[in-house]
């Protein structure tokens, strides 16, 4: 959460008066140094690697270098060239993106979110030999072949006069009308994201991909895998939940059409681990909770992809083959290596979620126990978050206030009712990442619901959907009252983040 909110709509600022320019070279456009000096770092790691540094190309290029830190340098002894959310911001100025400079934008943009870093820093000295440049591009090239390029290449040029930035925190100009006057002031504004963020995507990241590992392996030659990855990836979420649950619980927001199974199983991993410390277990029990969660619809590799897919109602025979999944993920477990322990906990879940609390449900055994916790808190879980994603039959998703309705229905038979309970109070009646249509004509993203929040009126964020563009506004309280006792915004109607063509964790990120 941003540390210093606006208090009007927030808009960005173009740049605050054009950097220092030099004259432009003969035949070319005015010389910008915003723009090159992004063009130069995408094009002098490729020079390096295909030109000797007496080539006449290279030394150009080189010298341009020199010219665009002078330049930028005049006006500032600290230069940041960072990338956020698509933009180029020079220090806390936003350039203006020509067609050319979205490209050169992306490319940087892949190279940079690979590497887990946001763009570099650069430390005016007095002289800069040309050596230095290049030894910095030597590096650059370098860091991309490391397992953490950014803490590499952190680590490689640490003290030197550049360096990469790896925090995404960082204040950026916008402009704030102020009431009455109309007229608009500048200020600055703490935006992006905490460090814990970025570590908690990051996570969100890797638990898809070693999630998609398991699925290649255990698909293509039926081999064994580890459990490791997995493993090391939902103790990182563990910790995060544990320093922040409205943090986790917005991750859990993402949906992936084109990767359903997987975005969803980790989304239920989540939302899993959320309820669990809710209910109080300890890290221990809600990492092996979140293990389970994760593979629990893991049988679905056996399912064949077309009917995982279909459009329209599935037949008898198809229904019946779908619901072994649950079998299916048991017996793909069992091929994982894990401690013994460890595995018969894993195996819990992804058998019993779809059982219901009434033992009605599937697969058929003639059991008369109750369902374990791990496997009532799935069956919740996986609930939610299929209502709530697109599907190959229902490609308008159900909004959560409208799943967790259609949830009450079935509390009893097939959820379990007190669960339930923790969970809605966990999840708020408007969820994190909802957009809610106000009475003021506003419309507001949720962004948590504290505990003691009245008639559990959530905290938001106010949507500016001006020049096409969606922004984060001011941050507001439902629950705020008026001089008459009366609050001050009311709730008109809700509605799916994806009917905006919205992902939730783009804006409260």
């Amino acid at each position: 959460m941003p540390e210093n909110q606006p208090a009007a709509a927030v808009r960005q600022v173009p740049s605050q008066g054009p950097i220092a320019k030099s004259p432009p070279l003969k035949d070319q456009k005015p010389f910008d140094p915003g723009e090159s000096i992004a063009m130069l770092l995408l094009r002098l790691p490729q020079l390096v690697k295909i030109h000797q540094p007496n080539n006449q190309i290279f030394v150009e290029n080189i010298a341009l270098f020199q010219q665009t830190l002078a330049t930028l340098w005049a006006q500032s002894p600290t230069l940041s060239v960072r990338l956020h959310r698509g933009r180029l911001y020079i220090n806390e100025r936003r350039l203006s993106s020509s067609q050319a400079l979205t490209v050169t934008i992306n490319k940087l943009g892949e190279i940079f979110e690979a590497g887990n870093y946001f763009g570099f820093r650069f430390t005016k000295v007095e002289q800069l030999p040309d050596q230095d440049i290049i030894d910095f591009i030597k590096d650059f090239n370098q860091s991309q072949t490391q397992p953490e390029p950014g803490v590499w290449l952190n680590t490689c040029r640490e003290g030197s006069w550049v360096t990469p930035i790896l925090d995404k925190d960082f204040k950026i100009a916008i402009i704030i009308t102020e009431e009455g006057s109309g007229k608009p002031r500048p200020v600055m504004w703490t935006s992006g994201v905490r460090t814990l963020a970025v570590k908690a995507k990051q996570s969100y990241s890797r638990a898809l991909a070693a999630l998609a590992g398991i699925n290649e392996k255990l698909s293509g030659s039926g081999q064994s895998t580890s459990i490791n990855k997995p493993k090391r990836v939902i103790q990182d979420m563990v910790e995060s939940l544990f320093q922040n649950e409205n943090l986790l619980l917005s991750l859990s927001t993402i949906r992936d059409y084109d990767d359903y199974t997987c975005t969803h199983s980790v989304n239920v991993a989540i939302l899993s681990m959320c309820l669990g410390k809710r209910l109080g277990l300890n890290k221990v029990s809600v990492m092996t909770l979140g293990l389970s969660a994760l593979f629990h619809d893991l049988g679905k590799i056996d399912i064949p992809i077309d009917l995982i897919r279909k459009t329209t109602k599935f037949t008898d025979d198809e229904y019946e083959l779908v619901k072994n999944h649950t079998l299916f993920s048991v017996l793909r477990i069992l091929k994982i290596n894990a401690e013994h322990t460890l595995k018969s906990k894993l195996l819990v879940s992804p058998y019993e979620h779809h059982l219901g609390i009434d033992l009605t449900g599937y697969p058929h055994n003639g059991r008369h126990s109750p369902l374990t916790l791990f496997g009532r808190i799935v069956a919740i879980t996986d609930h939610y978050d299929a209502l709530t994603s697109s599907r190959s039959y229902r490609p308008v998703p159900i909004s959560p206030e409208q799943a967790l309705d259609i949830m009450l229905r079935i509390a009893g038979t097939e959820l379990d009712p007190l669960l339930l309970k923790v969970f809605i109070n966990m999840i708020g009646i408007y969820p994190i990442g909802t957009l809610l249509l106000l009475d003021s004509h506003e419309v507001a993203i949720v962004s948590e619901t504290p505990p003691s929040a009245e008639e559990a009126r959530p905290m938001c964020y106010l949507l500016d959907f001006e020049n096409n563009e969606i922004t984060r506004g001011d941050y507001i309280n439902l629950a705020a009252k008026n001089d008459h006792g009366l609050f001050q915004r009311n709730i008109l109607r809700c509605f799916h983040p994806t009917e905006f063509g919205l992902n939730p964790t783009e804006i409260l990120l």
